[in-house]
């Protein structure tokens, strides 16, 4: 029996699996549900963009809120201070004979317009000097629009409208648009679009024919507060607490089903899974709080939280993200990020050791690791900027981000010292996988979440798992 306690302990310490935990770790598993968990993307995306101040932001923080509150936990809004915010209402871009330009995507902070000229090739806008013919016209580019934007305002040779194919690439993009935003300000006097390579070529040719092109938007901007829903599940010490979160909005203004519906989601059902075994006493009431928040705007909303928490922030056991569960091109992975963080290595190790344990079960997952750190979202508002992190805090809170797609392209990146990636050629080396659709206007449900619901379900068993081997 000695033994058996020893053993039990050590496990434990190791946040590894017990005896004691198996049950309860299987009540989680089974209790996911893939149909809610798309239904719940199906719904965030037809709000809209959900992006932090805008209409659709507060309809998404309304239905999560009402959301939270039905499986019994406390719930709280809470506001960014104000921002210039933008949303669209209706646009079209289309030839003079008709022929709509069907993927056509405004940039984000374009103002309303609602022009018309002919179109002009320019291959590379940002090495073109802006001259009087521009004037008046719709120019077509197959490539970025960025910092040159700024060059033709202070020209003051201003096109009617600027369409971009972005990045010009005949492999990515084929059929949707890449999308991208202006300065954040609301006076950009020359409205933009993201077209996709298909129609790219299309405009081409039709600018060699000096067509003419029509384009309307209904647009607004203005500041706007971001609203964030936190919902508590109390634990047994209420004084520590667990932070379980994703950002609310698409950050790239489109439909934002895998970025991040798919990671809302994620969050959704751990607190309806986790909630319901409490109440029905199949596991215990967690030690610690489990906090689930849905940010109202990427990095913005995280940053609000930590300052708002002040010294309570002290009380922060660990940070889980979600960002992009819904879908990936090559892999059938899951990704625990930011091993390269020493104060990390018991939350890692405990998701790693899930990994483990039900890599290669029916409805878990084929391939696992974790990885260092990457940046670019929520965690990273609670790390240094060592480790791609913001500086909002100096206390060493332990914060990863949960997810089966990254970026836009495959990422080959070399392991941590100490860790490995299991079930790969090279252990040494990861290959973190991407999205087809990432930032473009073909992330929408159909594309991903409906594809690949497995990914949403894998990343909920995964972080209910280790948050019942780590709050115990």
């Amino acid at each position: 029996m000695l033994n058996r306690f020893v053993l039990i302990l050590c496990l434990a310490a190791a946040g590894l699996q017990s005896p004691a935990t198996r049950p309860a770790e299987e009540a989680f598993a089974a209790g996911v549900a893939e149909a809610d968990l798309r239904r719940y993307v199906r719904e965030l995306v037809a709000f809209g963009p959900r992006m932090g101040g805008t209409p659709s932001n507060d309809k998404s923080a309304a239905y999560l809120s009402a959301y939270f509150k039905k499986q019994g936990l406390e719930v709280a809004v809470h506001e960014d201070p104000p921002a210039l915010a933008h949303w669209e209402t209706s646009w079209r871009v289309a030839l003079a004979d008709g022929s709509v330009i069907e993927s056509a995507w405004p940039f984000g902070f374009s103002a309303s317009a609602n022009v018309a000229g002919k179109l002009l090739l320019v291959p590379e806008l940002s090495k073109a000097t802006p001259s009087e013919e521009w004037k008046g016209r719709v120019i077509y580019t197959p490539g970025d629009v960025g910092r040159a934007y700024a060059a033709i305002v202070k020209s003051g040779h201003l096109p009617a409208a600027i369409l971009s194919s972005a990045p010009n690439d005949p492999t990515r993009y084929i059929d949707w648009s890449r999308l991208s935003s202006l300065r954040s300000a609301a006076d950009n006097p020359i409205p933009a679009f993201s077209v996709s390579y298909v129609d790219g070529r299309a405009l081409a040719s039709a600018a060699q024919a000096e067509r003419t092109v029509k384009v309307s938007l209904d647009a607004t901007i203005r500041e706007g507060k971001g609203k964030t829903v936190i919902a508590t599940l109390e634990g047994q010490d209420p004084s520590g607490y667990y932070l379980i979160s994703a950002h609310g909005d698409s950050d790239s203004g489109g439909p934002g089903a895998d970025d991040n519906a798919s990671g809302v989601a994620t969050v959704m059902e751990i607190a309806r899974v986790y909630a319901a075994l409490v109440r029905s006493g199949k596991i215990e009431r967690p030690k610690y709080s489990l906090r689930f928040a849905v940010w109202g705007a990427e990095y913005r909303s995280a940053r609000t939280f930590i300052e708002r928490e002040g010294e309570n922030l002290k009380n922060l056991k660990g940070v889980l993200n979600f960002d992009e569960t819904g879908t990936g091109a090559e892999r059938d992975a899951i990704y625990f990020e930011s091993n390269d963080v020493p104060w990390n290595e018991t939350l890692l190790r405990t998701l790693d050791s899930v990994g483990a344990d039900y890599a290669g079960r029916e409805g878990f997952w084929t391939e696992y690791t974790t990885n260092p750190s990457q940046g670019g979202t929520d965690s990273y508002a609670f790390l240094p900027k060592q480790y791609k992190g913001t500086g909002q805090t100096t206390l060493q809170i332990p914060s990863t981000t949960i997810y089966t797609a990254a970026w836009d392209k495959l990422a080959e990146i070399d392991q941590v010292p100490g860790w490995e990636s299991k079930g790969t050629p090279d252990p040494k080396k990861l290959k973190i996988d991407y999205s087809l659709y990432y930032h473009s206007s073909g992330d929408t449900p159909e594309n991903t979440t409906e594809r690949e619901p497995q990914n949403m379900v894998r990343a909920v068993k995964a972080t209910g798992i280790a948050l019942i081997r780590l709050n115990r």
